[in-house]
């Protein structure tokens, strides 16, 4: 059906079924959790479509450590009487695989009885206040709405505070029945439905916990793994388990004073909880599928979206998935009239993100040497399609030229309205105009932009709102129903990853455009004036700027390799308590896990003191000035 409804161009015809449709259908007919059968089953789909389009496909398949559950168990005591009581059973090697129970992936395995106290969000601010208010919470369970920061960080201040298991939850009125219809009525969170999520603490570094900066290897071979206490240091300590709102808020009600419903929930109240987690770690196989079509340049474009999903995943991240196979059909059959790109395409569909960016970290690892000489720019989709409007996207400073080319290129969705995508951008993104945020992480650009220092945009078309985030209620009827109904927005979304891919590989190594990197990065130096000092911020901007007008000046960058833009900023040991991490620029936030810090090696040394804080500012000074002699001599400058 797909391919009847591919044209000259691999364009669709509007009549026809589309074909974005079709793919998603297919696709969530299973769960596709990492490392079980359903996954299995998603890399031979993927694989089988990406070579129908006429891409050549390898499945790169590597051994981790992953954490599935088995058996997990609440009950809720009021006194000794029993007023909730709820047991889950699953197979990962069931075939097919049944549906993924409410689980957090990394959670540590045992069987604890503890009172509970609510924590609120979990965060430093939320135990500072129940200290304030004199209630204990060592030897307890936290009952945390989920919110405000990375849920594993949530687990690790849990256990900072001596607490002994934590229950997370999502407050209705944040994605449930206050902010409208839920399901089946509306897009909303029911409040029996429950987001899943990982807990791995990846402050350290994502991916295979057991191989921390160097690629987990193929099934059967064996390589070096972390074991006993330095696993289990990386590792969560405590069980942890995601409860749906309806049983969170009848927990609140006993946990409330009689006398007064609204005084506080913080007091501890008669409720225990016992909670019993069964969720092995153990090692299991997961999937890339990494499809090429060669160009006639030496260097590569890539683009990755992650194929798992917690349960059938139809947005998070079926959405992306379905585009990137939507472009890779309309470049194969550019490519089977005659035309190359004029780089190396590569789309990478990675497995096991959701547990912690596993796949895409490890081939990251394994292949960073022809990473770092070759990679124009990684371009990462996600939960990429929620509605059929581009109004916002991520990527490292120099890549908005590029984007602004390619959207100027596909026209906007709506008739009546701006004439293409960078003009509807241009109409939502105010007075200040279209401007990339930084890309922190929680997802597969991670190794790309904090390890090997490369170039990324992050990706997403939005429009239609819902609550259905890492539930079961993310499958084909949520999609068809309330994100994308008429499938234009899948559609959409794949003709622009083609035609981005595409202007991508046509300006090769100019495609980043470093006098803007230049630009945007003494604009964000010059805002850190109060915690860097105002005389630093503004001789870190004066570098900047300085290094921008030079380049300005002189002409065609350098092609890639280690005089990469980017790479000759990093931190050749990484930055300090964090040897993964090598962007100095910015970096994903101790505090949140997933928004982006600037200037971390400076926040870092600013804690040690102003000689340390001097020093590594003129580390950074010296790294433009390597950049800045490296340029001279295309102008004929500095012989």
């Amino acid at each position: 059906m797909i391919a009847c409804c591919l044209g000259a161009a691999g364009g669709w015809a509007q009549d026809a079924p589309s074909p974005a449709r079709e793919l998603l259908l297919e696709l969530t007919r299973q769960p596709r959790l990492a490392g079980t059968s359903g996954s299995r089953w998603g890399a031979d789909v993927v694989a089988r479509h990406l070579r129908e389009a006429g891409w050549r496909v390898e499945l790169d398949s590597r051994e981790v450590l992953l954490s599935l559950p088995r058996r997990l168990e609440l009950t809720v005591f009021e006194g000794e009487h029993v007023v909730l009581e709820r047991r889950d059973r699953f197979d990962p090697d069931a075939r097919p695989p049944g549906d993924v129970p409410p689980f957090n992936a990394w959670s540590a395995s045992g069987k604890v009885r503890a009172p509970v106290v609510d924590v609120g969000y979990g965060l430093h601010a939320d135990y500072e206040r129940l200290e304030r208010e004199g209630v204990d919470c060592s030897g307890h369970i936290a009952l945390a709405r989920y919110g405000g920061s990375y849920r594993g960080i949530k687990v690790a201040l849990a256990a900072e505070h001596g607490m002994v298991g934590v229950l997370l939850y999502n407050d209705p009125d944040e994605d449930g029945a206050g902010r409208g219809a839920t399901w089946p009525v509306g897009p909303w969170k029911p409040d029996w439905a429950v987001q899943r999520g990982s807990i791995l603490p990846m402050e350290a570094a994502p991916g295979d916990p057991s191989t921390p900066g160097w690629a987990s290897p193929a099934p059967g071979r064996p390589r070096r793994r972390l074991e006993g206490a330095d696993l289990a240091a990386a590792l969560p300590s405590l069980p942890c388990l995601p409860i749906p709102a309806r049983e969170a808020l009848a927990i609140h009600a006993l946990l409330a004073p009689d006398d007064d419903e609204n005084a506080t929930r913080t007091d501890r109240g008669p409720v225990e909880v016992r909670l019993l987690v069964d969720q092995p770690i153990e090692l299991r196989t997961i999937i890339n599928v990494i499809a090429r079509l060669e160009g006639t340049g030496a260097n590569m474009v890539l683009a990755g979206n992650h194929r798992d999903a917690w349960v059938r995943g139809a947005n998070d991240a079926g959405g992306g998935t379905v585009a990137l196979l939507r472009a890779a059909q309309r470049l194969g059959a550019r490519a089977a009239e005659g035309w190359r790109p004029r780089q190396t395409l590569v789309l990478c569909f990675w497995d096991a993100e959701e547990p912690g960016l596993l796949g895409s970290t490890e081939w990251v690892e394994a292949n960073a040497a022809e990473l770092i000489e070759r990679v124009i720019c990684y371009v990462n989709a996600d939960a990429a399609v929620s509605g059929p409007h581009f109004r916002s996207a991520s990527g490292s400073p120099g890549t908005l030229g590029a984007l602004h080319r390619a959207l100027a290129r596909v026209p906007a969705a709506d008739p009546e309205g701006p004439a293409n995508l960078w003009e509807e951008w241009v109409a939502s993104a105010g007075a200040a105009g279209p401007a990339l945020g930084l890309p922190g992480s929680g997802s597969d650009f991670a190794a790309f932009l904090h390890h090997l220092d490369l170039p990324v945009l992050d990706i997403a078309f939005s429009g239609s709102g819902g609550g259905q985030y890492h539930t079961a209620y993310d499958d084909f009827a949520q999609v068809a129903r309330f994100l994308d109904p008429s499938w234009r927005a899948h559609e959409l979304a794949g003709r622009f990853f083609a035609e981005l891919l595409t202007e991508l590989a046509r300006g090769g190594p100019r495609s980043l455009d470093e006098t803007e990197a230049a630009h945007t990065l003494a604009h964000l130096a010059r805002a850190q004036a109060a915690w860097l000092g105002q005389d630093r911020a503004q001789r870190l901007a004066d570098g900047f700027s300085d290094l921008a007008r030079l380049i300005e000046q002189s002409g065609t960058p350098p092609e890639l390799g280690d005089e990469g833009f980017y790479r000759m900023l990093a931190a050749p040991d990484g930055l300090p308590g964090r040897p993964w991490f090598t962007n100095r620029l910015w970096t994903p936030s101790r505090a949140t896990g997933y928004g982006a810090e600037v200037f971390p090696s400076l926040r870092a040394a600013q804690a040690e003191g102003e000689v340390a804080l001097d020093a590594e500012l003129a580390s950074l000074l010296d790294a433009l000035e390597r950049i800045a002699r490296r340029r001279m001599p295309l102008s004929g400058a500095g012989r």
